[in-house]
């Protein structure tokens, strides 16, 4: 994303939410030098098979943005209100970002987010980016280890965004599944770049057996694509 205009995020016609997103993508980009730096020694390996999340540095993220792109939040939110989701749950809220176009689907569909972060200093941003954006009725944000935090939720979902740490894809997409409708999307991102921290969750979905419908699509970058069909 080489420049933030406008135009990325038209499609949410909101202002507020616009503007907010706006802030917050220009406040990523200026990480952008740190985080090239940081995977450039793994290029070869991002742009191959992939990189085994076990080998990262948890700590370097913990004042990342590291958000989904604009091409994603749009496809997100247009998903959302196709669906007409009204339950929707993200793992991996970071500052908000993605938080923000889905919970604009929320409100414009009568419904809620349900999202999870574990770094209270991102949690507190997070709301506040919300709040600014004048969603903060529209969202609920657990915090602590997802794993522990969703382990009672109660509700029949209709979209999940599955944006946390690589390696927990596939144990929180196990904690939740119980509570996909037939029907629910699930989109799962960074599945090219760390793709070997996700593969069981690729061979879960990608076998019609388990009951879903699943690719990889490129909304800008990749993302993982999948649709509960029993």
């Amino acid at each position: 994303m080489p420049k933030v205009t406008p135009d990325l995020f038209a499609i949410l016609n909101d202002p507020k939410a616009e503007a907010v997103l706006a802030k917050l993508y220009k406040a990523a980009l200026k990480q952008g030098w740190t985080m090239v730096f940081h995977f450039l020694p793994k290029a070869f390996k991002l742009l191959g098979k992939g990189v085994n999340w076990k080998t990262e540095n948890e700590q370097f993220y913990d004042d990342k943005y590291i958000p989904i792109v604009p091409a994603q939040g749009t496809f997100l939110y247009m998903q959302a209100r196709a669906l007409n989701a009204k339950n929707i749950l993200e793992f991996g809220t970071s500052y908000g970002i993605s938080t923000i176009y889905l919970a604009k689907a929320a409100k414009d569909n009568g419904g809620k987010v349900i999202s999870t972060e574990y770094l209270s200093h991102k949690v507190k941003a997070a709301r506040e980016n919300i709040e600014e954006a004048g969603l903060s009725q529209y969202v609920d944000i657990l915090e602590g280890d997802a794993r522990e935090t969703l382990k009672n939720i109660d509700t029949e979902l209709d979209l999940v965004l599955l944006d946390g740490w690589p390696d927990l894809v596939f144990p929180i997409f196990k904690l939740i599944e119980p509570k996909l409708k037939k029907g629910a999307i699930i989109a799962v991102d960074d599945v090219e770049g760390f793709k070997p921290s996700m593969q069981d969750y690729l061979d879960y979905v990608r076998n019609t057996e388990n009951g879903y419908i699943s690719m990889t699509i490129k909304p800008n970058k990749g993302m993982e694509f999948t649709i509960k069909v029993k």
